[in-house]
């Protein structure tokens, strides 16, 4: 015979499970797409004249959840720092990354809202040949 205890927990679990399911749905039901359509580049050195500084400017403000980073995976990524631009003169470090990056795309999961990304190589070898960012897709105001 089951204990009353344990038949409440398991009507209590189920009951609770549809709930869960659409919360779950609800997520999975936001589009991601990539976000980063009109964007411009930029290629400078950097000031110890060691590394190179690649960014990445789009028309606008957007709302980003994955930074993808292609690059020719013979010539590893090294002490890499990608930021995104809070404001005009104000970047944020997204992902300092010391060790070499062999595989390519290398993938960065970081939800934040910016309208450009720098990426700033150290001593590096390697080079960035093109990002792809994505987001949620921006829902209409006939939505």
């Amino acid at each position: 015979m089951i204990s009353p205890q344990k038949s409440t927990h398991s009507i209590f679990t189920f009951a609770l499970l549809p709930f869960l399911l659409i919360g779950c749905l609800s997520m999975a039901a936001q589009n991601t797409v990539r976000v980063d359509g009109g964007m411009t580049e930029a290629y400078e050195m950097s000031e110890s004249g060691t590394g190179s500084i690649q960014k990445w400017i789009l028309p606008e403000r957007r709302s980003i959840n994955r930074i993808e980073i292609h690059f020719d995976p013979i010539e590893p990524l090294r002490n890499m720092t990608v930021y995104a631009r809070m404001s005009e003169d104000n970047w944020r470090i997204v992902k300092a990354i010391k060790t070499p990056i062999r595989k390519s795309p290398y993938i960065i999961q970081a939800p934040l809202s910016t309208d450009a990304i720098r990426v700033v190589l150290g001593s590096s070898t390697g080079m960035i040949d093109r990002i792809a960012l994505y987001g949620t897709e921006a829902k209409t105001a006939s939505e």
